[in-house]
């Protein structure tokens, strides 16, 4: 049986299946709810790919490029800071929470997170050259 890999690098094996999650072993992947999330963090099943080694785009596993600022309390020297659009690889498909994950921001302090001038949610689909900003809480808000 094919094991399937999330973007956070879990892989769901079959032969286990995922016990806090009710799935026994010998589960296909291909059997597992489309409620189920990934143990690690959460990304629902729609976004696991069959495992064929870490994700790189070497493998097959495109890669896009996004340009990313931050404001205020979220600044993060050599990673988001406000002065000029940071640069940042992610994989084909990565959403604005996979985004923030990577910059290891804490997700409870953006409060506005802009894509290429538009306000959008944790769930937008990047892609390659977009232009993302995140704000926390500011001002009267």
């Amino acid at each position: 049986m094919d094991r399937y890999q999330c973007r956070c690098q879990y892989i769901y094996d079959p032969a286990v299946g995922d016990p806090t999650q009710g799935i026994p072993p010998g589960t296909p992947f291909s059997e597992v709810p489309d409620t189920w999330v990934c143990p690690q963090c959460g990304l629902a099943k729609s976004y696991f790919v069959k495992e064929v080694g870490k994700p790189t785009s070497d493998q097959g596993h495109p890669t896009i490029k996004v340009k990313v600022k931050c404001f205020s309390t979220l600044v993060k020297e050599q990673m988001c800071d406000y002065k000029g659009s940071t640069e940042h690889e992610l994989l084909e498909g990565s959403t604005i929470h996979d985004l923030i994950e990577k910059l290891s921001l804490p997700l409870d302090a953006v409060k506005i997170i802009f894509l290429n001038s538009k306000e959008v949610g944790f769930d937008a689909v990047l892609h390659d050259g977009d232009q993302i900003a995140f704000s926390p809480v500011t001002g009267a808000m």
